[in-house]
């Protein structure tokens, strides 16, 4: 048999025979069991019912190349691809359900703007609450229409589905701490309902977290996976002292090499400290008394707790903030909205900030891209890179920028130190983004 013959598990993988092959095979083993002349042209009684038998042979060869794909990761699906979760101990997990609500402010000068950032907590009056992020960020004025906006609950699951009319309130330990709102009110309005948490993750997702899973218990890659896994954690960084960089050292630079140890081993039986820094989602309460939303450090903790060999100890961080702006000029199309477009070009960048990790800058190329893959977009202008000062945890790794605010050159990328991570709000004072006719 040549190697194009090879049908089946293979070297290379699962050879499915085709159809046109199948239907070869069984003619031929009919010749030899009825002679070389039986009928098998396409009118005769034989054929029919061989050619019906190759449709069922082939749906069989179809099922065995499945069932050998189940067996990977990288290639299994559905049923397949849970089967291998449960032999690594990780679930798919149920999506949070998503919908729309409306805010109201009332009672507030007609002058007087109020701007819910991105994140903003809303929660059911009623123990026990179903908490709910907003998906974006809401700017209101007294008398003005109901404003909708799109949320996403903060638990996993069909718990945090809503029907349409449930009453809504904003999580007051939350805004007390961010909010200003005096003796305005805002009220919280569900016209549609709030749905998809009984819905689970789809295969792409779910393969990609099973193809992150460690295979090993104690490795700076296993627990920065289970950290991840926290509910309100966009990212996060372990620095091991003896493996890396000890991020709460401030004279990390100042070591004089050759005259004294810069780090020493571990005694046997003495403590052992290592730092982990996170960067928290939107809306998410890092300590406890901050909102109803439990805490992301205790999360952490708590997973930390259960990884860690003995006399191990971690020192849990949140990471640096930096807000991310840009200036610019855009020229548009003549018959193009321009509020449209920038509308549409800041929403783009804001989604592919948030995609960033820790300690990784903003390119410039990236948002020029950006800019001129919306329709109408002729070109961008003197684009330039802004950066906040950072809101800062008690880490530093030596190159942070403290305390001031930068626009940077045309086409000067905007790095960031390793504890760092880039935020990109649409209702930040840093977009001065201009738009021109051509």
């Amino acid at each position: 048999m040549s190697d194009q013959d090879q049908y089946g598990v293979t070297p290379d993988g699962f050879v499915l025979k085709g159809l046109d092959r199948i239907v070869a095979d069984q003619q031929a083993r009919a010749r030899a069991m009825f002679g070389s002349d039986v009928d098998l042209g396409s009118g005769s009684a034989l054929r029919k019912v061989l050619d019906a038998a190759a449709v069922h042979v082939h749906e069989l060869w179809h099922a065995l190349e499945n069932q050998y794909y189940a067996n990977f990761a990288t290639t299994a699906q559905g049923a397949g691809l849970d089967l291998l979760g449960t032999d690594l101990g990780l679930e798919r997990q149920f999506l949070p359900a998503t919908g729309e609500i409306t805010l109201t402010l009332t009672g507030a000068d007609s002058q007087r703007r109020v701007t819910l950032p991105q994140g903003t907590v809303v929660e059911t009056p009623d123990p026990p609450h179903t908490s709910l992020r907003t998906t974006a960020p809401a700017t209101l004025t007294a008398g003005a229409p109901p404003l909708s906006v799109g949320v996403r609950a903060v638990r996993r699951g069909p718990a945090g589905n809503l029907p349409a009319g449930q009453a809504l309130r904003l999580e007051p330990n939350w805004a007390r701490l961010h909010l200003n709102l005096g003796p305005a009110t805002m009220s919280v309005g569900t016209p549609v309902p709030v749905t998809g948490g009984e819905l689970l993750e789809p295969d792409d997702t779910y393969r990609a977290r099973l193809l992150g899973v460690p295979r090993t218990l104690w490795t700076k890659d296993a627990l920065l996976a289970k950290i991840l896994d926290v509910p309100g954690v966009r990212d996060a960084a372990v620095f091991d002292p003896l493996g890396g960089v000890d991020a709460s050292h401030g004279d990390f630079h100042s070591y004089r090499f050759g005259q004294r140890t810069f780090t020493a081993g571990r005694r046997i039986g003495s403590p052992y400290f290592f730092d982990i820094v996170v960067a928290v989602e939107p809306g998410w309460p890092w300590r406890q008394g901050e909102g109803s939303i439990p805490p992301v450090y205790d999360g952490v903790l708590d997973v930390v707790r259960q990884w860690r060999p003995v006399s191990v100890f971690p020192d849990v961080k949140p990471a640096d903030q930096v807000d991310v702006g840009i200036r610019g000029t855009l020229v548009v199309q003549a018959g193009h909205d321009p509020e449209a477009i920038r509308g549409e070009i800041l929403t783009a960048v804001q989604a592919g900030v948030d995609r960033l990790r820790l300690g990784r800058g903003v390119l410039h190329s990236d948002i020029v891209l950006t800019a001129r893959s919306v329709a109408g977009v002729v070109d961008v202008q003197n684009l330039r890179l802004r950066r906040g000062a950072p809101a800062f945890g008690d880490v530093g790794l030596g190159n942070a920028v403290f305390g001031s605010a930068a626009e940077l050159s045309v086409g000067e990328n905007l790095t960031l130190a390793a504890e760092e991570i880039a935020r990109f709000a649409l209702e930040s004072p840093l977009i001065d983004l201009q738009v021109a006719g051509p």
